[in-house]
């Protein structure tokens, strides 16, 4: 099967996500290209493994100090690039579009009549899930900005939907011993380090903070250590600790709470997914939330008991299987989604 593989690479989730998948596919043999959209990171890094690929522009925003900047993102949407980049891509010879909530590719989809797969976590919204009231942006985006013909969500918990559990690489935690004082992960890529430091100065001393960010070398600051950002470093490192101090973003609170690792997440202000997400932690006692960088919160925060892993099963096998029957109807997703919800011991009574 010919598949056009859409990628959206605002954030980290989205590329990790969708390389399990892209492996999966082409394991068995199917030729799969992809698209990169979005300018939010360098990700040639990231991505060698995907080629062919191509990278579009896409449309994105800008996002300062823990906020989205409206300002500089406007100057960005550049829809005379998008709409070219739609009407001159070649899909003659695809036979399936897969969106990773990337919208060129579910764009170029719908313009030459081929049917498309979305998924992703930002899909779960179209549901009755925990949502901040009176904002309907990411609502309106999903339906018209990357309207899929079939969608399949993703979320740390089904809520009684046909809702997948999250998918997310599967990384080797090295074998360690146990720390000597119990420490915190920070990983908060979108606040200034200044200010980050600042707040973990004011934080218990009984504890050690581990803060990934951006230094060349591993440095120390009394009871808190810096570490150049490194995914397999981080992960490691947050199997051992009592928390991590992150923002709401879907994919670092998924290997969090799959390890069994509580999380005290700081929402990007204005974005209403990152917003959902930590209304979502709170309701399911994975966490809490901070609207700022408040050393208060990071004290009540430690005083929460530890939570149970989750354990999430691979769902990316299950999700190709699926993929290659070519049955997209709210049955065969049903029937998808309890038996992978199966494996984890919570209800799994889906409304049909």
């Amino acid at each position: 099967m010919n598949i056009l593989y859409g990628v959206q690479t605002t954030g980290n989730g989205h590329i990790g996500k969708s390389r399990s998948i892209v492996r999966e596919l082409r394991r068995r043999g199917n030729n799969v290209r992809v698209i990169f959209s979005g300018e939010q990171q360098d990700i040639s890094h990231k991505v060698e493994d995907f080629k062919p690929y191509r990278v579009f522009k896409g449309l994105t925003y800008v996002t300062e100090n823990g906020k989205i900047n409206y300002i500089k993102t406007a100057p960005r949407l550049d829809a005379f690039s998008y709409v070219r980049d739609i009407l001159t891509y070649d899909a003659r010879d695809i036979d399936l579009v897969i969106t990773d909530f990337e919208p060129v590719s579910v764009q170029v989809a719908k313009r030459n009549k081929i049917p498309s797969v979305g998924i992703s976590h930002q899909y779960v919204f179209q549901h009755d899930v925990p949502y901040p009231p009176l904002q309907i942006m990411v609502r309106t985006i999903m339906e018209y900005f990357v309207p899929a013909d079939f969608i399949v969500p993703l979320h740390w918990h089904h809520f009684g939907f046909p809702v997948l559990p999250p998918v997310f690489p599967r990384t080797h935690i090295d074998a360690q011993d146990a720390p000597e004082r119990p420490y915190v992960m920070v990983y908060l890529q979108y606040e200034d380090p200044r200010n980050v430091l600042e707040m973990l100065r004011q934080c218990p001393r009984d504890h050690d903070y581990y803060f990934f960010t951006n230094v060349n070398r591993k440095q120390n600051k009394d009871n808190i250590y810096l570490f150049p950002r490194d995914r397999q470093d981080f992960l490691n490192k947050l199997a051992l600790s009592e928390g991590a101090i992150l923002h709401a973003g879907f994919m670092a609170n998924s290997e969090s709470f799959d390890m069994g690792i509580k999380t005290l997440v700081k929402p990007i202000a204005g974005q209403a997914e990152q917003i959902a997400n930590a209304m979502a932690i709170e309701q399911l006692g994975f966490g809490k939330h901070m609207h700022e960088l408040d050393p208060r919160e990071v004290r009540e925060w430690l005083n929460m008991p530890p939570i149970r892993a989750m354990k999430y099963p691979d769902t990316t096998v299950r999700f190709v299987d699926w993929i290659e029957k070519g049955v997209f109807n709210t049955e065969s997703l049903i029937e998808m989604c309890e038996e992978q919800w199966s494996k984890i011991p919570i209800p799994h009574i889906f409304r049909r």
